[in-house]
């Protein structure tokens, strides 16, 4: 199964309390199963249709080959390779404080979160013993670049601007993340 989710990051134009840290939207998230080839195409889609600023791809199992795939598929796409070195349980914790913070909204009709909102209410971290929570997965790992990790490397090609302080305020940054 293959999950995708458009997250973007965002400044409040009023803050409330002194609050002037950035929010984050999910804006689309979807799970299908697709050969790689369609899953890249999907991926490009939703890269241009959102003018997303990066393609970020879970590989956990192998992943040799999504360079020359993403080069055959859309070589415009700016893309990263990401891998997992701690459970999701671990990952998600970060971003269920995001969440309990109130800096982190769905944008969109609600029938588009439905799937993600459950896998958020039911994932408990059992490890084997629990079903993988792919669009769980892919919409921490995006919100977890946008917020919580200055270390992830640039994306390939691109200038690098997610963590550059909240005094210079942009509209946006949009990221699209895949969890395969």
């Amino acid at each position: 199964m293959t999950a995708s989710t458009v997250a973007g990051r965002g400044w409040p134009a009023e803050t409330m309390f002194g609050d002037d840290r950035p929010r984050g939207y999910l804006l689309h998230c979807e799970q299908d199963r697709y050969t790689p080839t369609q899953a890249m195409k999907r991926a490009a889609a939703l890269y241009h249709e959102h003018r997303a600023d990066c393609v970020m791809i879970e590989a956990n199992s192998g992943g040799d080959y999504l360079p020359a795939l993403w080069e055959q598929v859309d070589p415009t796409v700016n893309w990263r390779i990401v891998h997992a070195t701690r459970g999701k349980r671990a990952r998600a914790a970060p971003v269920a404080q995001l969440y309990e913070q109130v800096r982190v909204s769905h944008a969109g009709l609600a029938r588009v979160f439905a799937e993600l909102e459950e896998q958020m209410t039911m994932f408990v971290g059992q490890g084997e013993t629990e079903d993988s929570p792919d669009l769980l997965d892919s919409a921490v790992w995006a919100l977890w670049d946008l917020f919580l990790d200055p270390t992830m490397p640039s994306p390939r090609g691109g200038d690098d601007q997610r963590l550059s302080g909240r005094r210079q305020r942009r509209s946006s940054d949009w990221l699209w993340a895949a969890e395969e």
